[in-house]
């Protein structure tokens, strides 16, 4: 019989796995709004290195509300992109759309590969420089919803996934 006072093997792995979760976390934050890190497929040893962030739910006014969320995502495989993932998009034949501050909306074509791939350098830089970026995606089969991200240290992230790159 174990005493009380003794830990299970349980509750050790809890513990490990919990430390271990909290090191990635730690490893990956690039600051209070930002991550970025790199994956290679075991299989393909496709390298997808990214910076995201999570986004809120956005009001009719335009505004945030609710918890961050949504995922939102500037990524690269192996030397292609830098593509931008919005959301949970889903819905085939539809595509993701994405305003910085207040300039022109812009197509994004990366529909968690429902339909194509391609790079947006042009939204990266209004990313940049801007504020707050406003999209638009489709999840299967309920439509369209849409989804409020602060930029705010996304250039560091942007830096510090350009570094993970060269890696």
């Amino acid at each position: 019989a174990t005493s009380s006072s003794e830990k299970s093997e349980a509750d050790k792995l809890a513990e490990k796995s919990h430390a271990w979760a909290t090191a990635l976390e730690k490893k990956r934050r690039v600051n209070d709004n930002w991550s970025a890190y790199c994956t290679t497929d075991n299989v393909t040893k496709l390298k997808r290195c990214y910076a995201g962030t999570f986004g809120q739910s956005m009001g009719v006014d335009g505004e945030p509300y609710g918890s961050k969320n949504i995922p939102f995502q500037v990524y690269f495989l192996n030397e292609s992109g830098p593509y931008v993932m919005a959301g949970y998009h889903t819905y085939p034949g539809r595509t993701p759309i994405v305003r910085i501050d207040e300039n022109e909306p812009i197509r994004i074509y990366d529909d968690a590969g429902v339909s194509e791939l391609r790079p947006n350098p042009a939204l990266v830089q209004q990313m940049l420089s801007g504020q707050v970026a406003r999209a638009r995606y489709d999840v299967w089969p309920d439509g369209s919803r849409e989804m409020y991200i602060d930029l705010k240290g996304f250039g560091e992230a942007w830096r510090r996934l350009n570094q993970l790159r060269r890696e």
